[in-house]
């Protein structure tokens, strides 16, 4: 299968080129995250028809809320231009969405069956996308996700590791938990999919993954720096991080049931904790001048 990948200079996308490389079952093309901000639609008609391919995988959202630059109503005129031509053209959509489209009031984790509900301009873009989508196309695959780290920039344990690095201090709440998810096991269950779609599997639905265990941010940072505590300059770094308390905030949780997904695909969940030192190491081989 040829997948053209939105946002291959994500940290997604190069763990996506890695998984794909031994395997050699598709063929990953793309356009880098700046590449993806079109002005006009017919940038878009452009990049479709180029070359012949398979399936969109849809990861310019999910990158873009980990990094500086805000999502909004430019990205919902580029997600409507790219369906109507993935519609035109009977081209299967991937789209990677977030467990951000929920509010976090719920004490369980969310299933697919609930209704998405966040007020926030973040939750509130990713739910119109998805809507957006669902409605123009006859095969949309959305995979919402739990909070995705890994070592390259950006995302939030490197934003955290580059603010250390400065000596800056890094306040983090206990009130907000969710289950995170690294960017290899993501590729990992999007190869999964593709593969079964190609044989046969469904090729559309809404789905959720992340990894084993629901933690408080705190507790993740924790982990993070038990893991970089090792390696210069975090020698000192637990110094540095703050506990946020603010009274009468009320706890959130943005935990993912995914159930669906193990019963429709056969794939298992993995701890996230296993996935810490791979990503603190590939965060000090990138970016550490020691």
């Amino acid at each position: 299968m040829r997948i053209l990948v939105l946002g291959l200079d994500s940290p997604l996308g190069y763990s996506l080129r890695s998984f794909a490389a031994p395997l050699m079952r598709h063929e990953i093309v793309g356009v880098d995250m700046d590449a993806t901000r079109w002005r006009r639609e017919r940038q878009v008609k452009k990049l479709i028809r180029r070359q012949p391919i398979d399936l969109i995988l849809d990861a310019r959202l999910v990158t873009q809320i980990d990094g500086v630059d805000p999502v909004g109503q430019p990205d919902i005129e580029r997600t409507r231009w790219l369906a109507e031509l993935a519609a035109r053209d009977r081209v299967d959509y991937l789209f990677l969405s977030s467990a951000r489209v929920f509010s976090g009031k719920l004490t369980r984790p969310y299933r697919e069956t609930d209704q998405p509900d966040a007020t926030d301009p973040v939750g509130q873009t990713l739910i119109e996308a998805e809507e957006l989508l669902r409605g123009a196309l006859e095969h949309v695959f959305i995979l919402r996700l739990g909070l995705m780290f890994g070592g390259r920039r950006p995302n939030p344990l490197a934003r955290a590791l580059d603010a250390l690095a400065r000596n800056d201090r890094v306040k983090v709440s206990e009130h907000v938990r969710g289950s995170p998810v690294h960017v290899a096991e993501v590729a990992r269950v999007i190869h999964g999919i593709v593969d079964q779609m190609g044989a046969g599997a469904p090729r559309s639905g809404v789905y959720h993954y992340s990894g084993i265990g629901e933690v408080t941010a705190y507790s993740f940072m924790e982990t993070v720096l038990a893991n970089a505590s090792q390696y210069q300059p975090f020698e000192d770094a637990r110094e540095l991080m703050e506990l946020v308390t603010v009274e009468d905030e009320p706890a959130t949780s943005l935990s993912l049931d995914c159930a669906a997904i193990r019963h429709q695909f056969g794939i298992q969940q993995l701890s996230w904790r296993e996935f810490v030192p791979r990503a603190v190491r590939r965060y000090i081989d990138l970016y550490s001048e020691t």
